[in-house]
């Protein structure tokens, strides 16, 4: 009998949240067959089983979040006992094997009686039923086929302790002592079904943005510093070559990879805003592997252009793309969403003004590309219609004071300013 057990989904990755089973108990299953759905704090992948056989045992339901290395399910072939080689659950505690024959029947037969009633109970759900005392029979599970799960089990809790808390009191026989009563304390009121009010759970992307964003602010002392660009000269390049562009590559080029390259660039320069603050010790990193927020439905992610610093302008372009097209179509790998150095959001292209975006930990800063706008400044004496945009630069004033912000930020202005990215561009097009 074979196990299926959490992966280690990256260096920084400790747990992770079944969302989907692809195969169910009784299903043959393939070697290499993907047989479930996992969603990390980084990204959701499919889990292949390592050996073929039948899925005997489903050991965490959906909806459940394990350690990695927790068993989470039993494969093997029809005529294996599941008893011999079964956990009791994903919990520490002993092997089902190493208890008396009694007592491996008796959890044996409430198992079955469990499944019967209830579909699969995870192990979280029936420790809550046990020790709130909870009757099962009472929840109506929204979980897959019915399944009754950790939220399912928690409201049912909420929903009595308010009904016990708005009850009056049962009359006494006696008659109280004429004492004026207390002000009742109020109870705030729930939206009920049908009305203008709705409540809805947070989805998995969105507990997990919850948790990181929380512990970011924090985990480090964010201060945010921003620098206004003139971009004009980018507009007019990008004016010449987007039809060429698009014909020959397939997608728009926007100014994303000319701010990524002045990021990069300014990033060698000042090394200590690509680094990550280990207790006492600072790491500095000598490369830079350029994470850029995407946005999917209830959240962004965060997939990483490895080693950024070796690419010109057009392998940005294609490379920035390329990890977009595969995060909205939800084919992104483990390995693309980690190792990452330093991170920029692109909230510009919703037509933000400005933001101060929280630092993706571990990293030290985040920046912040906001939109484009034409609006008149002094330029050379008089006033000129500009294309003009915004960045922010979020950092950890514990690594980096005002005075590095600044001039990183300084930086990247002048390279965008200043570059000459006809040459850049014009050595594509030739080709």
């Amino acid at each position: 009998m074979g196990s299926l057990v959490m992966p280690k989904l990256g260096e920084t990755v400790t747990e992770g949240t079944v969302i989907r089973w692809l195969k169910h108990e009784g299903e043959n299953v393939g070697r290499d067959e993907m047989v479930v759905e996992i969603s990390t704090d980084k990204v959701d992948t499919e889990v292949p089983s390592v050996d073929s056989g039948v899925v005997r045992k489903i050991l965490v339901a959906e909806g459940d979040t394990v350690a990695v290395g927790t068993e989470l399910a039993l494969i093997g072939d029809n005529d294996q006992p599941v008893v011999a080689t079964e956990r009791m659950s994903h919990e520490s505690g002993p092997k089902v094997s190493e208890l008396p024959a009694e007592k491996v029947a008796n959890e044996k037969a409430s198992l079955q009686e469990s499944r019967h009633e209830h579909g699969f109970l995870s192990p979280i759900v029936r420790k809550i039923a046990r020790e709130k005392q909870v009757d099962l029979n009472s929840i109506e599970g929204t979980g897959k086929d019915g399944r009754i799960t950790k939220n399912d089990i928690l409201s049912k809790i909420e929903t009595t302790v308010e009904d016990r808390t708005s009850k009056p009191k049962a009359e006494s026989d006696h008659p109280a002592p004429d004492i004026k009563p207390a002000k009742p304390a109020q109870v705030q009121a729930q939206p009920q079904a049908g009305t203008r009010e709705e409540r809805q759970p947070l989805s998995h992307i969105r507990k997990v943005i919850s948790e990181h964003m929380v512990r970011s602010v924090k985990t480090s002392a964010h201060v945010t510093t921003v620098i206004e660009v003139d971009v004009e000269k980018i507009e007019q390049v990008r004016k010449r070559y987007k039809a060429a562009f698009k014909e020959r590559e397939g997608f728009s080029l926007n100014i994303l990879p000319f701010v990524s390259l002045a990021t990069i660039a300014a990033l060698q320069r000042w090394p200590t805003i690509n680094s990550i603050l280990d207790g006492e010790d600072l790491i500095i990193k000598h490369y830079v592997n350029l994470g850029i927020a995407v946005s999917v439905p209830d959240g962004l992610i965060v997939p990483v252009i490895k080693q950024a610093d070796e690419q010109n302008i057009l392998g940005l372009a294609r490379a920035i793309h390329r990890l977009a097209e595969k995060t909205r179509s939800g084919q992104l790998s483990p390995d693309d969403v980690h190792e990452g150095t330093f991170t920029i959001t692109n909230p510009g292209s919703f037509g933000t003004l400005f933001q101060t975006p929280i630092i993706n930990q571990p990293q030290v800063a985040i920046l912040s590309l906001d939109a484009v706008t034409e609006r008149p400044v002094a330029k050379d004496s008089a006033i000129a219609l500009r294309h003009m945009v915004y960045l922010s630069l979020s950092y950890d004033h514990r690594v980096n004071d005002g005075a590095i912000a600044g001039q990183f930020l300084r930086d990247i202005k002048e390279e965008l300013e200043t570059r000459d990215y006809d040459e850049d561009l014009g050595t594509w097009l030739s080709v």
